[in-house]
């Protein structure tokens, strides 16, 4: 066994004491470090499960079912034993997220396997996330990431309809293509539709080609519109590719309002991946920089206030914002220069306190844009373009230079409190939504 006593540390949660302190002989023997309880209370009261590997549970204990630990635990790995084995228990315990399930008694080979497979296909993957270039949104440590990272290691191995759920600029598509890549049909094609502009001719061609795809990669699934959903479903009905998925948090609300059919939503949603916007994940944006740096071949770097100060801006477009930022700074930069928070375009942390005082907010001003740095966010240039244009621009025209939907338009116009014209046409699915 290749495994160090301290590279995965593995919990077991057993009330039987002759299988718990066999199973801990037989993973001790072969390198893993291991830590015992008796119940879930217990485990609780002792450890905390962000140190473990893996955690290796009894369905039945006493006070709680072994499958708590699930959501207990999470993102730690879950493997569920049971003397209760059938196929229907068997299928509940993965419903609800366990990563794999043994009957008991167990072999001593198939516990190995199971331990074994689960760990290293974690590590692989993760190291994965880490040095694949398409994959920098998923780089990172915090624990809102890891999360992530730890349900994709548990669902790229299967072929269920994944759902990924997240704000513009996330990094949606990143996990759609670390599943395809850590999946079985990595080596078949991955292939994007943006439902935003999909038509009627379009989807026609799909279903033809849908057998010859891998991984079918369904963007913006909630900018469908309505008329296009049935199309859609028929297409997928015979299709036997892996179906991703992504949607903003808006796709509920569309539900809600019967602006998107339900039978579709279960097609495509078995598995639901939330991905976390930068503000979830600021631990994280020291090491996204540093990425970001050297993908652009840039040699600037950064100095101890710039790393503070984006660590603590606020970040409405996400990585695609902090990437753009630090792109246009990178090309702009002296060279071999580290690059400072003004360089960048943003108020240093010691700027913002000493000009707001000991109360102070790092929220966005609202100053005017005559005042704002010259390095524009992309919330700050979506505002400037809209109200210099709206007087002689369509809400599709304007959605179409911004190169974003009608709907999507709509929501930023809410959210930035840009109010619309009166007379401006509002026919738009958007609007729908709006008044629902």
């Amino acid at each position: 066994m290749s495994n160090s006593p301290t590279t995965h540390h593995i919990l077991i949660v057993e009330d039987e004491e002759i299988i718990r302190s066999s199973l801990r002989k037989l993973l001790e023997r072969n390198g893993y470090s291991v830590s015992d309880a008796v119940s879930i209370k217990a485990a609780r009261e002792t450890f905390d499960f962000s140190i473990f590997s893996l955690v290796i549970s009894d369905l039945r204990l006493p006070g709680q079912p072994g499958t708590d630990l699930i959501q207990l635990a999470e993102p730690v790995p879950v493997l569920i034993m049971t003397s209760y084995a059938s196929l229907r228990s068997a299928v509940e315990t993965m419903r609800q997220g366990a990563v794999d399930y043994i009957s008991k008694p167990f072999d001593h080979d198939e516990m190995l396997a199971a331990v074994e497979r689960i760990v290293s296909s974690d590590r692989s993957l993760l190291s994965a996330l880490q040095t694949q270039p398409h994959n920098l949104a998923l780089a990172g440590t915090s624990s809102a990431i890891t999360k992530v990272q730890h349900l994709i290691s548990k669902v790229a191995s299967t072929d269920a309809a994944v759902m990924i759920i997240g704000e513009t600029g996330s990094g949606k598509s990143s996990v759609a293509m670390a599943i395809h890549h850590a999946s079985q049909r990595c080596e078949q094609p991955f292939v994007t539709v943006n439902c935003a502009s999909l038509n009627e001719s379009e989807l026609a061609v799909l279903a033809e080609r849908c057998s010859a795809v891998g991984t079918l990669f369904l963007q913006n699934i909630g900018e469908l519109p309505l008329p296009l959903q049935p199309l859609l479903l028929r297409a997928l009905e015979s299709c036997q590719c892996r179906l991703i998925s992504s949607a903003d948090s808006q796709l509920e609300k569309l539900l809600a309002a019967q602006l998107f059919r339900k039978d579709l939503y279960y097609r495509l949603t078995v598995v639901t991946i939330p991905m976390p916007c930068l503000d979830q994940r600021r631990e994280d944006i020291p090491l996204l920089a540093d990425l970001i740096l050297r993908n652009c071949s840039s040699n600037a770097g950064l100095d101890s206030d710039a790393i503070e100060a984006l660590s603590h801006h606020s970040w409405p477009g996400n990585l695609l914002q902090l990437r753009n930022t630090l792109q246009q700074a990178a090309i702009l930069a002296e060279p071999d220069t580290p690059l400072s928070a003004a360089q960048i375009g943003i108020e240093s942390v010691a700027a913002s306190k000493a000009s707001i005082g000991p109360h102070f907010s790092l929220r966005p001003s609202n100053e005017s844009f005559d005042d704002a740095p010259a390095g524009l966010s992309l919330e700050d240039y979506f505002t400037r373009f809209v109200l210099e244009n709206q007087e002689n621009m369509s809400e599709t025209d304007l959605a179409k230079k911004l190169g974003i939907s009608r709907k999507s338009l709509w929501e930023r116009r809410k959210k930035l409190g840009i109010g619309r014209k009166k007379g401006h046409d509002t026919s738009d699915r958007a609007s729908a939504t709006e008044k629902n």
